[in-house]
């Protein structure tokens, strides 16, 4: 039996965002700033690394680089409403996928520690406090603010020690992005890929192709294997 679950956040515990979507929102932070949406949309992915390793330092930051690389500079406002689209459609992008919630409890329930590992910008960690899952995690490790991505081991480490926990008494659950699956496996970690998704999804995922560990179809499945 294992004593501690760590979670991958999106495209594990919330569906990843709609490519759609995202372009939607730096479409309207382009908009409040008056930049060309389609002019906006190439340097902002260029630093997308930067925003998840957290070298910005804040959400703020972000949105100043960005308008600088036009030569804007942000007024009060237009910063305050550029910080509050990023941050209600990252909320948005926090719903639970079904059985999330009720794996987490049961899971909470039969004594075992939770701990989130995510890649992600600093609007993660900001809106987090209210979503569903604040209360069911005992540890968030969150890359902006650590400062390094998955697979670096540092970041799962840091979940570990925060919880008290051995390698061998942890399982890492997630949906194959950022390399995280070979990551936890490579520091002893066991690791399963959630494989849920439709077979048309145009989801970039780096370690699906080359996994052949453990993979589960269904979040409600990682109980029986913590349980084993």
């Amino acid at each position: 039996m294992k004593n501690a679950v760590l979670f991958d956040l999106f495209g594990t515990l919330v569906p990843s965002p709609p490519a759609s979507e995202y372009r939607q929102m730096v479409d309207a932070v382009a908009k409040v700033l008056n930049l060309p949406p389609a002019e906006l949309f190439g340097p902002w992915m260029e630093v997308n690394d930067h925003r998840l390793n957290g070298s910005f330092g804040s959400s703020e930051a972000e949105i100043e680089y960005a308008a600088g690389v036009f030569d804007v500079i942000p007024s009060e406002s237009q910063m305050k409403e550029c910080v509050d689209i990023r941050r209600n459609a990252v909320a948005g992008w926090m719903q639970p996928k079904p059985e999330a919630i009720t794996t987490l409890n049961g899971l909470k329930g039969s004594g075992v520690n939770l701990a989130l590992v995510s890649d992600c910008v600093y609007d993660v960690p900001a809106v987090w406090p209210n979503t569903d899952f604040a209360e069911l995690f005992d540890v968030t490790v969150f890359s902006c603010e650590q400062g390094i991505r998955k697979p670096d081991r540092r970041m799962y480490e840091a979940a570990l020690s925060k919880l008290q926990t051995e390698t061998n008494h942890a399982l890492f659950v997630g949906d194959g992005g950022s390399g995280e699956l070979h990551g936890a496996s490579a520091l002893g970690i066991e690791a399963v890929l959630l494989d849920d998704l439709p077979p048309d999804a145009d989801v970039l995922r780096v370690d699906v192709r080359e996994w052949t560990g453990p993979v589960i179809g269904d979040l409600a499945e990682v109980f029986d294997l913590v349980h084993r």
